[in-house]
């Protein structure tokens, strides 16, 4: 038996005053509502309605079970129709975390965009360039980066990154400027580790069909894009960043453009939730803005709708 079935079926029966208004109300057969209000009677193992050939009313017992079930039945559908309003309009709060880079120079600056849109909708932007459980957290969605292990999250790929090789003018005056890849191994960088390694990988270029990958030595290590590059900035080594983080400072001449007949290997970049059910209204409208807004601020592509 499926008690709230049955229930909302003796609840239509007392306020219709018959079984059949009841079965027409419900779009149900009248044996099927005679048979739920049979099997909830059976259950309860009280007479809920008092049945003649011209009428049929509840109990005294009844009476009390049908006020309780009614106020249980509308506090049902009053949740459903909040739960079923949220995935239209989105409201609530919303916990993300994203890279540091990518929130603090391009997410935070356009997010009001994001918030004069859905005024229901509040946003805990979390900026770390660490891997944490979104479960255990009590995440909505994160952005990461890179080539993601097997796991339960789902995941939707947002575009490649694309990244530079730099380094500050002081740098440049100390060491130079190295003209081939294999002259890398005689300079200094600023060393990115990401999340749970404790060496930094090898610079990656690519020029055609060439493939390097060069040691190079590294002084300094951080954890924190941020940190990278203000090491950069200080003229500490050569770093690899991606390409909106130097934009400016490419184009003010902070920042020189190391090997520039080379490219560095893009980085995927991808939105991933904690679960493959349905998403709320406001993980959707998170997830397409941040689309929008990469494709104009990061890929310089279409209209960033913000």
């Amino acid at each position: 038996m499926d008690q709230l079935e049955a229930m909302r079926s003796y609840v239509q029966v007392v306020d219709s005053g018959s079984f059949t208004k009841a079965a027409q109300v419900l779009a149900r057969h009248k044996s099927t509502v005679s048979e739920q209000v049979a099997q909830l009677e059976a259950h309860l193992g009280v007479r809920l309605l008092v049945r003649s050939t011209r009428s049929v009313r509840p109990s005294a017992e009844g009476l009390a079970y049908h006020a309780r079930a009614r106020q249980i039945l509308a506090q049902l559908d009053a949740a459903d129709a909040e739960l079923r309003a949220a995935r239209l309009a989105p409201s609530g709060r919303l916990r993300v975390q994203v890279p540091v880079a990518l929130g603090r120079l391009v997410l935070m600056p356009a997010i009001r965009g994001l918030l004069d849109r859905h005024p229901q909708l509040s946003v805990e932007l979390g900026c770390s360039d660490q891997t944490v459980d979104l479960v255990r957290e009590g995440l909505d969605c994160a952005i990461r980066g890179g080539e993601l292990p097997d796991s339960s999250l789902v995941v939707s790929r947002l575009g490649e990154l694309p990244f530079v090789l730099c380094a500050a003018p002081r740098y440049v005056d100390a060491h130079g400027l190295p003209r081939h890849p294999d002259e890398l191994a005689r300079h200094l960088r600023v060393g990115y580790l990401p999340a749970g390694q404790r060496s930094p990988p090898p610079l990656r270029l690519v020029d055609g069909t060439r493939h390097v990958a060069i040691e190079v030595p590294a002084r300094l290590l951080t954890t924190d894009s941020g940190a990278l590059l203000s090491a950069g900035l200080d003229g500490l080594g050569i770093v690899q960043v991606a390409e909106f983080v130097a934009r400016h400072h490419l184009a003010s001449g902070a920042l020189l453009h190391v090997l520039p007949g080379w490219s560095c290997p893009p980085l995927p970049v991808h939105f991933v939730t904690p679960t493959a059910g349905l998403r709320s209204a406001r993980v959707r409208a998170f997830q397409d803005w941040v689309r929008a807004v990469l494709a104009q601020q990061v890929w310089g592509v279409g209209t960033a709708g913000n």
